[in-house]
């Protein structure tokens, strides 16, 4: 009976043991999970919720733009957005001033190009960021737009 006994408390300590290293295993996990600093995450499932902390350069107003959206269904959907522009340089919003029009067409082009769904997904409104500034970028011959704020959105 000793020697069952003896047996059955190996095997106990042994349990404990293993849920003990599972607990910290587990945790360990979760913290490089959620405290990542990089821009991938601990799994490389793309952005964090971490923003890194800068001066705001100079800025462009874009304007308030009010553009039909494109139609999945018969159902008419337009988005309703006041954007601003950080630039690199001061010298850039004079060239985004008289580039004005164009500017303009670009945004509102971009913009009808989406549809709501596109615009609903987690990365949507990033996605429409990412696409703006490109096409603006390509746009201007000397300095570069940093970033796009969206001021006012509304889908409907």
């Amino acid at each position: 009976m000793a020697k069952k006994l003896e047996v059955d408390l190996k095997l106990v300590i042994a349990a404990i043991a293993l849920i003990i290293m599972a607990t910290f295993g587990s945790a360990y996990f979760t913290y490089l999970f959620f405290e990542s600093g990089s821009n991938e995450g601990a799994l490389g499932t793309g952005r964090t919720s971490i923003v890194e902390k800068r001066e705001i350069g100079p800025t462009f107003t874009a304007g308030e733009f009010i553009v039909n959206l494109v139609a999945n269904s018969n159902q008419n959907r337009f988005i309703r957005t006041g954007i601003v522009l950080e630039v690199d340089s001061r010298s850039t919003i004079t060239e985004l001033e008289k580039r004005e029009p164009q500017v303009r067409d670009r945004i509102i082009s971009t913009l009808r190009l989406r549809s709501v769904e596109e615009l609903s997904k987690t990365d949507g409104l990033d996605s429409l960021k990412e696409d703006l500034m490109k096409t603006l970028n390509d746009l201007l011959l000397k300095g570069k737009i940093v970033d796009i704020y969206f001021n006012e959105l509304v889908i409907q």
